[in-house]
């Protein structure tokens, strides 16, 4: 930059000040060019959006080391989004680096274009703070669900609430986000994905506008829930490592979903963003690439699709190599791939552009 400066004031007598303001306005537009591959503009053919799920499941586990894990992520790859699913249980447990935790989602959303939604699980605490009867059954940790049961809560699928006791939990939920400078929560996902026709209709009539839940129960690629969870979720095979963005319909959570919508607050369909590569312990590196790989085939083909990556926020030091390189994967075909579109891109940004294509 120094060299080029020095030319253009030989040959243009430019001032200083000058060569300094034309210097930020290149990179503000070399900048700009970059974050093109991550923002709201609607590609020009087919594309694939990868999205990048934090889920904040045992806040009390997260230590220091994954903190700087999720940090390095980001470090390695500006042009990944991050969508940080946070739970609001760290206002109700003892939670050892909660204001290092808050400061850094704050931190991911403002400087780095990250959103932050919520993520749920029905721990005691949580639950009775938010004026509902506390349960322990069933549990999608199970052999079966019949007569399953977790005294932490953490396995008890939250559809397995009354309609107005979840709407009790979102409204505690939202204070909290209100109260701790968190913003308004857009993308939900309960614990262990589950979800229920009612849950759905709970969350849009909170204000939510995407859903990060239908998880493929098959074994396709990587590895499986529990049985009982498969009898408990709310999904089938109808969800699978293949599967694309849909609008939820009024009469099933299930794809490809049919009119009539459920629709959210701004009048446009609640949109399900299918967790398709599954969660950190369940697969490879080689797995969310094969995965990666099926949804560039579908771009080709000519159908535009989204990866959704998740990784838990207690166990980010530990697959963190895992996701520097599936990510470094992701950064070459970016950049390398002129066959396909391929962009980052947050939860509700994919909500986004869905909704583009679905208008056309």
């Amino acid at each position: 930059m120094s060299s080029i400066s020095s030319q253009r004031r030989s040959s243009f007598d430019l001032k200083p000040a000058y060569s300094a303001s034309l210097a930020f306005v290149l990179l503000f537009f070399a900048t700009g060019a970059a974050l093109g591959q991550t923002v709201d503009q609607p590609a020009k053919r087919p594309a694939v959006y990868v999205t990048m799920v934090s889920h904040f499941d045992r806040p009390w586990t997260m230590a220091a080391n994954d903190l700087e894990a999720l940090r390095n992520l980001t470090k390695n790859h500006p042009q990944m989004r991050w969508t940080h699913l946070y739970n609001p249980v760290t206002y109700t447990t003892p939670t050892p680096l909660r204001e290092q935790m808050e400061a850094y989602v704050k931190e991911s959303r403002d400087e780095h274009g990250a959103e932050i939604g919520v993520h749920l699980h029905m721990y005691r605490t949580f639950v009775e703070s938010a004026g509902v009867e506390y349960r322990i059954r069933p549990s999608v940790s199970a052999k079966r669900a019949r007569g399953s049961s977790d005294p932490s809560g953490y396995s008890v699928p939250m559809s397995a609430y009354s309609g107005d006791e979840i709407s009790k939990m979102l409204e505690f939920t939202r204070a909290k986000f209100s109260k701790q400078g968190l913003g308004v929560p857009k993308t939900f996902c309960a614990g262990f994905y589950a979800a229920s026709l009612e849950l759905q209709k709970r969350i849009v009539a909170d204000g939510y506008t995407a859903s990060a839940a239908a998880f493929p129960p098959g074994s396709e690629i990587g590895a499986q829930y529990a049985p009982s969870w498969h009898e408990l979720s709310g999904w089938d095979k109808r969800v699978s490592v293949r599967s694309t963005p849909y609008r939820v319909a009024q009469k099933t959570i299930l794809p490809p979903g049919s009119a009539p919508f459920m629709n959210a607050v701004d009048g446009q369909p609640l949109v399900e963003i299918p967790q398709n590569a599954k969660i950190d312990w369940m697969v490879s590196a080689g797995d969310m690439k094969r995965i990666i790989g099926l949804h560039v085939e579908n771009a080709k083909a000519g159908q535009s699709t989204a990866v959704c990556l998740a990784i838990h926020e207690g166990s980010a030091h530990e697959h963190f190599k895992k996701y520097d390189e599936v990510l470094d994967h992701v950064d070459w075909l970016i950049r390398e791939n002129k066959a396909v579109t391929l962009r980052y891109a947050t939860v509700s940004a994919v909500r986004n552009q869905f909704l583009r294509i679905w208008q056309k």
